[in-house]
């Protein structure tokens, strides 16, 4: 992805539902955007993970205490879209 293309909340989330099943080997369709990503056994390791493909993903620098703030897929992926706009 480069700074010229945009990038829909819907593209975005379904971009980090992905990532997230694909660390925690779960299929994407038990992933739901509006549940605590802890509920899902994310933890430190996964979310350092997860941020570093978001940089590469979305060419950003992400603040990690920021972005972990952040409990849902919904909150994580309104964050990233104020971060690219």
């Amino acid at each position: 992805m480069n700074g010229s293309e945009i990038i829909s909340y819907n593209e975005l989330q379904s971009w980090l539902i992905d990532r997230i099943a694909f660390y925690l080997d779960k299929p994407i369709e038990n992933i739901d955007p509006s549940v605590e990503l802890a509920r899902y056994g994310v933890d430190s390791v996964y979310a350092i993970s997860i941020i570093s493909d978001i940089e590469d993903h979305l060419q950003v620098e992400v603040d990690v205490a920021e972005a972990r703030r952040r409990e849902t897929v919904a909150d994580l992926t309104d964050y990233l879209l104020a971060l690219v706009a």
